[in-house]
């Protein structure tokens, strides 16, 4: 009978923490009936003797247009400079010469991109490949694909050097007004969802007890803002996605605030 009581018990506590979207607290409820050979009650549960909580996450996308482009063009040295000239091999260290770089920079200013925002160097992992990075202000689909075109072209008709490539990554410069209005957004998200639990639950909720936040910034899911204020931002190649031209110059945030609250 003991041995029944017992199960009967274990039964009724297991009911009372399988309701989906939140979890129940009591207090340390004790069998006195069923003890071990040492004599000691079994312990089911120990928790704050509140009414529980709930917990729910909050999530949040939103997007504005992107203050700056960071463009870097990627260019490998063509080991056959010409179709009609295999007796003429490439040199063995090929090196990328002043010429290369001054007709990068200049290819990037006709396209309308300040000179003071282009520079071009040779790619020391690999002898004779070159980097053009480029900062466009103000981007639109339009300016930063015909820009990226522009420079490709100029650096591919000379036969040197072969296209390998184009990453960009787009930045802001109000960072915090931006996150702060994501935060909003996915706290009313969650507020809607606690109510919406605690409606079906038939329970009344009490007051907050816990935050947590989750951030990611735009396609490379950074977990800080890329601020075009910060000089550091997408320096290097491999930081910034594969260049997309259907995708419109803008910034993206998604955020998830993951909330607790008591209940009463």
């Amino acid at each position: 009978m003991l041995q029944h009581r017992f199960f009967q018990v274990l039964l009724g506590f297991a009911a009372l923490t399988s309701v989906s979207g939140f979890a129940l607290e009591g207090r340390a409820a004790e069998v006195t009936g069923a003890e071990p050979a040492n004599g000691s009650p079994i312990q089911l549960a120990q928790a704050t003797p509140s009414g529980g909580t709930l917990y729910v996450t909050g999530v949040s996308q939103i997007t504005a247009p992107a203050d700056q482009a960071i463009v870097v063009l990627s260019y490998y040295f063509n080991s056959y400079p010409s179709e009609a000239d295999f007796s003429n091999p490439a040199p063995v260290q090929p090196q990328v010469q002043d010429s290369d770089l001054s007709m990068a920079i200049d290819a990037a200013v006709g396209a309308g991109v300040a000179a003071s925002n282009v520079k071009a160097f040779p790619d020391l992992a690999s002898p004779g490949s070159m980097r053009v990075r480029m900062v466009i202000d103000q981007p639109s689909q339009t300016k930063v694909e015909q820009t990226i075109d522009a420079v490709n072209t100029a650096i591919v008709k000379t036969n040197r050097f072969m296209n390998g490539g184009a990453a960009v990554g787009y930045t802001i410069r109000d960072c915090q007004r931006f996150e702060t209005q994501a935060r909003q957004a996915a706290m009313t998200d969650a507020q809607q969802r606690a109510a919406a639990l605690a409606a079906v639950a038939n329970v009344e909720l009490g007051s907050l007890f816990s935050l947590s936040e989750s951030v990611s910034w735009g396609n490379n899911y950074l977990t800080t803002c890329p601020s075009s204020d910060d000089a550091a931002v997408y320096t290097d190649f491999y930081s910034l996605p594969m260049y997309d031209p259907t995708q419109q110059p803008a910034i993206r945030l998604s955020y998830s605030l993951s909330v607790t609250y008591n209940l009463e």
